[in-house]
């Protein structure tokens, strides 16, 4: 974790509601969790649905007394350690996104974010990528598991790092209109707090039909350079741009 979990167990402390000492207990196995304390557990870590039911069942057998309840137990434990290895074998490589996938993927746009922002550097794991984006651990947990099932994101040596699959989603798509409303949400949102670095710029006007494709080719060409200085540039920040042309009403005349 950050700064190797450096004020975390206080932190848990709060999300238990119950004292420091108590968790540290229970770290130096003084103490147990209970069940209701485990949950707890696993939601401020993130877990998703399989993670929690394993981490629940660990606790229910360490405080199973009964040789019965415990054998019952290990079989649950054995299953979902299986069911979660069946899923890791079904993780996409090197695919385009299916229609359920992109409906998924282009539904927010913490997806997209969330697999860039592996790129950058000290965000490759759970807690930066929660505390970077400010999304809550439980929700960046979603995001991550979506994209490491599909081949977005990957683990190299216990850090995440982008996939190989592909986002790519054509301008005839049902998704892209999506994909442009959730971004330029975000754009009006950043227009709440103000950066020297960020820049807005809208700008109605009126000019001849010639001059609108003599502009909007400026515009083509403008974003091919950009993209021949984005593609080689190492991942140090996160930006969004976003470019819009368009006819506001079409003339009566």
């Amino acid at each position: 974790m950050p700064n190797n979990g450096y004020g975390q167990m206080s932190k848990l402390a709060k999300f238990l509601g119950v004292h420091s000492t108590l968790v540290s207990q229970i770290l130096k196995e003084h103490k147990e969790l209970t069940v209701d304390q485990a949950a707890l557990v696993a939601d401020f870590f993130g877990l998703n649905d399989l993670e929690t039911e394993y981490f629940v069942l660990l606790v229910q057998l360490d405080r199973s007394g009964n040789s019965a309840i415990r054998k019952l137990h290990l079989k649950q434990l054995s299953r979902l350690k299986a069911q979660a290895q069946s899923i890791s074998k079904r993780i996409t490589a090197n695919a385009k996104l299916t229609d359920d996938q992109k409906a998924i993927f282009y539904s927010d746009w913490t997806y997209s974010a969330v697999r860039q922002s592996v790129a950058l550097p000290g965000i490759g794991e759970l807690n930066s990528i929660s505390e970077y984006l400010g999304l809550p651990r439980k929700r960046a947990q979603e995001v991550l598991d979506f994209l490491l099932k599909t081949g977005l994101c990957k683990l190299a040596n216990e850090t995440l790092v982008v996939g190989p699959a592909s986002t790519h989603v054509e301008s005839t798509s049902p998704w892209v209109r999506i994909h442009h409303m959730n971004w330029r949400q975000k754009a009006i949102q950043s227009l709440d707090t103000w950066s020297p670095d960020n820049l807005h710029y809208t700008s109605p006007m009126t000019l001849s039909k010639k001059d609108v494709d003599v502009i909007r080719e400026k515009i083509i060409q403008f974003i091919q350079q950009v993209n021949k200085v984005v593609d080689p540039s190492p991942s140090e920040t996160l930006y969004c741009l976003d470019l819009d042309w368009f006819q506001v009403a079409e003339p009566k005349f």
